[in-house]
């Protein structure tokens, strides 16, 4: 089976077919002003030739050849325009590429289950998604693959003159080329090695800086503020090793390169300085040969250049592969068109096996005949193999109240995170309004609505992280329903109000209340909320369960709570003290 995957999977090349494939006109057009761009490149060394070969003697300096001078200057400018237009066309493409990759990576992490921890650190994961998605685009671009192919004409041209002035000296000139691309071939292997050292290390200092920031008030009152900082020294100190090696490796190899042009130049004279003085070798042909082992050299850092980069993206496609549900490259640049089934293990189920989520946001009306939702069965084990709870199911019809309790540890939150698709149940079957999802599909609005234990809230305005995509219009009730209306006078902005980074500036029972006011706001046959009087007052409490409960009478409501309160509104009991 784990064949079978490898060879479904891309490689580094299938990758970039994938990502060129989808602007493949401005792939062209890169090539191409990128082509046009070193050709001017080569016209001034000819240009330079005719002219100090036109030289006259120096009892006729007025006789200067005008022509090939006028050709230089012009076609340096020419090339400096086409430096500017290639950066334009490059730049418009290599946005585009890391631009689609970054959709489409998004899209995929979407698609795995919310509840599941990812194998990357989270501290790691925007380092990947900001710089990894970019050396997609680079690897093509030109300091990458376009660089070399220019490189490669620009170089062909040079080598039809420079053979068409002296066979024997050009062979001479190119030798120390063909050896330095046989030492870039040979160390990119370490390239490679040291490349995913260096990320490896950079990675490690953002997941821990992350979780210190997080973590400040712990390290606070645990006054442990030195030990963190003698942490994120060692942290540091390692990834500077780290990145030193990669420095340095890669600038001797660009030193090498240099190294290599200027012994060419070196040999080249060496052969050709019998010739200039008896006059067979004249001295434009010989500035033609300097000038355009500068192209040769191009070529060379092109080469060594993309071959580094080639090999570190290796690294970066396994990296980015760490991200998507199935831990595969080839799910990094499939656009996900529907929620994808994710069964736990390296690949996700194939397309066409699930049905489909309802459109938009108008929730489908129950009839008599069906019910709201129907669980059977529900098992969930944990990925390390310990049975979580099996065997639960009920039945619910508009009005019911699901109240699931059990004791600290019994599995609650696992529960309602597995029956609404979060997490992927290890057996049964959940249908609401007669659609099923598999396991690790999330039911979403307007089928299903979830107010979980921990709310997120994004750093914006209140009235945003309730409505995310309603209408300004819904605002004013689902703020009534969840009892934060009567918080608004007291907020610096009412509903316009910064609720700052992780909702610092509301309390624990307001960000409770935002998250129910979101719930309510969004249209949902099935609303689970899970311990959502935790940081209320009696009173508070009293008036939201009343409010959520008038609001939730046309479809079912699951409620996760050992409150009494509670209990006095539910119709069905699942205790899973008993599962």
């Amino acid at each position: 089976m784990t064949g079978q995957r490898s060879r479904r999977d891309l490689g580094r090349l299938g990758i970039l077919v994938h990502v060129t494939r989808r602007h493949v006109w401005l792939f062209v057009g890169d090539v191409l002003v990128g082509i046009v761009f070193f050709l001017c490149a080569l016209v001034p060394g000819l240009a330079l030739r005719d002219f100090l070969n036109q030289l006259p003697g120096s009892d006729a300096l007025w006789g200067v050849p005008l022509a090939p001078l006028l050709a230089y200057v012009g076609f340096k400018i020419a090339n400096a325009l086409g430096a500017a237009a290639w950066m334009a066309v490059d730049t418009v493409f290599r946005y585009r590429v890391y631009t689609d990759v970054r959709t489409t990576l998004l899209r995929q992490m979407f698609a795995r289950p919310a509840a599941l921890p990812l194998k990357v650190p989270a501290g790691d994961v925007l380092t990947r998604f900001r710089e990894d998605t970019v050396e997609v685009a680079e690897v093509l671009g030109k300091r990458g693959f376009q660089l070399v192919t220019s490189a490669l004409v620009l170089s062909g041209g040079s080598l039809a003159v420079l053979f068409v002035i002296d066979v024997r000296v050009t062979v001479l000139a190119v030798l120390p080329t063909l050896a330095l691309a046989v030492i870039a071939f040979v160390v990119s292997k370490e390239i490679k090695r040291l490349r995913a050292v260096n990320l490896a290390a950079a990675s490690s200092v953002s997941a821990f800086l992350r979780e210190c920031f997080a973590g400040i008030e712990t390290i606070k009152i645990s006054g442990a503020a030195d030990a963190i900082g003698s942490w994120v020294r060692e942290l540091n100190a390692t990834r500077r090793r780290a990145a030193v090696r990669d420095g340095v490796f890669g600038g001797v190899l660009a030193s090498t390169q240099g190294f290599v042009t200027l012994l060419g130049s070196a040999l080249v004279m060496v052969v050709v300085a019998d010739g200039i003085q008896d006059g067979t070798f004249l001295v434009g042909d010989f500035a033609l040969f300097v000038y355009t082992l500068g192209n040769l050299g191009t070529l060379v850092a092109a080469i060594g250049n993309f071959v580094s980069r080639y090999q570190r993206f290796s690294v970066t496609r396994g990296r980015l592969a760490e991200l998507t549900p199935g831990g595969t490259a080839r799910a990094v640049v499939t656009p996900v068109t529907e929620p994808a089934r994710y069964s736990g293990a390296a690949d996700p189920v194939p397309d066409g096996a699930a049905r489909p989520a309802p459109s938009g946001h108008a929730r489908p009306a129950p009839s008599d005949d069906v019910p709201v939702i129907v669980v059977d069965d529900l098992a969930y084990v944990h990925p390390n193999g310990t049975p979580c709870f099996s065997g639960v199911g009920f039945t619910g019809v508009a009005g019911d109240i699901v109240l699931i309790t059990g004791r600290v540890g019994a599995g609650k939150t696992t529960l309602v995170r597995t029956l609404l698709g979060l997490l992927p149940r290890s057996a049964g079957t959940v249908t609401i309004l007669g659609e099923q999802r598999g396991p690790g599909e999330a039911f979403t609005p307007p089928l299903a609505g979830y107010t979980p234990q921990v709310p997120h809230v994004f750093s914006g305005p209140l009235h945003e992280n309730v409505l995310l995509d309603r209408p300004r219009g819904d605002l004013d009730a689902a703020l009534e329903a969840s009892t934060l209306s009567g918080d608004l006078p007291h907020l610096t902005d009412g509903a316009d109000t910064e609720v700052g980074p992780s909702g610092h500036r509301l309390s624990g029972g307001q960000l409770h209340r935002l998250a129910a006011a979101r719930m309510l706001a969004h249209p949902a046959a099935v609303r689970v909320i899970d311990d959502l009087s935790a940081s209320l007052d009696v009173e508070t409490e009293r008036l939201l369960v009343r409010r959520v409960v008038e609001r939730s009478r046309d479809g079912v409501l699951v409620v996760v709570s050992n409150r009494p309160l509670l209990r006095g509104y539910a119709t069905q009991v699942i205790d899973l003290d008993r599962h």
